[in-house]
């Protein structure tokens, strides 16, 4: 079995190599839900300065399986593309041993074909990393100019047909010869909060005023300020602190709010977990929805609607 605690997944990268021969290494770590992460050994990606790796991300969640996953599935991917090279490091829990990862060619609820097979063997040690050479080089430009097409799978022998998946996000940063790191906390306990607001046509409906989730490391996520502005922040026990500006967002299905990924400001300490985030993801949303029905601000002046998601916060 992995050995990782589900809902707090973590990854490093560094530089490894210096001055022209530099190259960044992706490796994973894991810890519990104190804000200390362990780092373990990763891949290698090289580096160039004249035009880093791209990096891709996928958080893998068995109830993502369009015939049902592992209950408790759970899963960070990250992916470094340089030329014709993939490299890949996974690492999971709460699904048994995988026995195969690959990527599929789909969007979300839809079952696709293999593009790039990244292994077919057991890995029982906790991680699966490695590097494949992709032939299509139409495969590796959609990779990256329409990463949400694809999707990241596991399987194991309980689940052939797929235990966890996840659509692939393409992160605005690319990976440098600085180095890159991906650290994964989810929402233990949030909600959407809606305020009951005047709207043009004279009636009262319910629009965004706040948030306020607590999330595993310890991690607080609220507006700065209410009001649809926000902006977004997340504050670590330690003192480092984030906010964030939105860059994209897309739906996740009835009932769910879009996920999202927004370009990280620091506004706290400058050193602790969250000091040299640079950009934030809202991924694998549950619920969170504003309530459609029309509002008396004296009533009911607000609305909290429960929601899950997992957050990945990604160093520069």
């Amino acid at each position: 079995m992995f050995s990782i605690a589900k809902n707090r997944l973590a990854w490093r990268t560094g530089a490894i190599l210096a001055a022209a021969a530099a190259s960044v290494v992706l490796g994973t770590g894991a810890a519990s839900a104190s804000t200390y992460v362990t780092p373990l050994g990763g891949i290698t990606v090289p580096g160039d300065p004249a035009g880093a790796p791209a990096a891709l991300v996928a958080s893998l969640e068995g109830r993502n399986e369009t015939t049902g996953g592992a209950r408790d599935g759970q899963a960070l991917e990250l992916i470094g593309l340089q030329g014709d090279k993939l490299s890949y490091t996974i690492r999971a829990s709460g699904l048994g041993v995988p026995t195969g990862a690959a990527i599929h060619a789909g969007g979300p609820g839809t079952d696709g074909p293999v593009v790039v097979p990244l292994f077919t063997t057991a890995s029982p040690a906790g991680t699966a990393s490695g590097t494949v050479t992709v032939t299509d080089p139409a495969v590796l430009d959609a990779l990256r100019s329409n990463p949400g097409g694809f999707y990241a799978d596991l399987t194991t022998a309980i689940f052939p047909g797929g235990a966890a998946r996840a659509q692939l996000h393409l992160l605005n940063h690319a990976v440098s010869t600085s180095g890159v790191a991906a650290v994964q906390e989810s929402v233990v306990l949030g909600a959407q909060i809606y305020a009951c607001t005047a709207q043009p046509d004279g009636s009262f409906a319910f629009t965004q005023d706040n948030v306020d989730a607590h999330l595993t490391g310890g991690i607080h996520h609220t507006f700065v300020q209410h009001g649809p502005a926000g902006p977004p922040q997340w504050q670590a026990p330690d003192g480092s602190a984030v906010t964030g500006a939105l860059v994209t967002k897309n739906a996740n299905g009835a009932g769910n709010i879009a996920e999202l990924n927004l370009n990280a400001t620091q506004t706290g300490a400058a050193a602790g977990l969250l000091a040299h985030v640079v950009e934030v993801l809202r991924l694998n949303t549950v619920g969170g929805v504003a309530p459609a029905r029309s509002c008396d601000p004296q009533a009911t002046p607000t609305a909290h609607v429960p929601y899950h998601a997992d957050y990945v916060f990604i160093n520069g």
